[in-house]
């Protein structure tokens, strides 16, 4: 459901934009649309081809892969000031997880396009995303090593 501006204010929620200036996080916001979600719908889903990314303004979610087997495996909670679906909009491929809510939430989301250059343009936010990244990689790399079997 959509609805709504996002404001500079919405933007300051958002941790990787919290370093920015007011005049910075408005036209962060200029680029984005506010979504509305019912608990229980998913924002994102495994496989999908939208590769908008987004920033969590108010509620919960969690973020599930799934086994060969169908178990569903919880790989991170998510509330304000969170932001997820930047692999997708890096590297243009499928989403790699669902984000399902577990409240109502309200995100904006942002462009593909506009999230590169937006990491172009602010090096700060390029150095929060990539060290995220690394930990999101580090995170991956635990979870093999411990399911690993010889």
């Amino acid at each position: 459901m959509n609805g709504g501006r996002v404001g500079a204010d919405d933007i300051a929620l958002i941790s990787i934009f919290q370093d920015l200036g007011a005049e910075e996080r408005a036209a962060i916001a200029s680029v984005c649309r506010k979504l509305h979600f019912r608990a229980g719908e998913p924002i994102i889903s495994t496989g999908g081809a939208d590769h908008d990314v987004y920033f969590m303004l108010d509620g919960e979610a969690e973020v599930v892969n799934h086994t060969i087997i169908g178990n569903a495996l919880h790989l991170d909670a998510l509330s304000a000031g969170a932001y997820f679906g930047e692999l997708s909009a890096l590297d243009g491929g499928p989403r790699s997880a669902e984000v399902q809510t577990l409240s109502d939430c309200v995100v904006a989301a942002m462009p593909p396009s506009e999230f590169r250059q937006v990491l172009v343009d602010y090096p700060s936010v390029l150095v929060l995303v990539l060290h995220n990244l690394a930990q999101m990689i580090r995170a991956a790399n635990l979870t093999v090593l411990q399911h690993a079997t010889i």
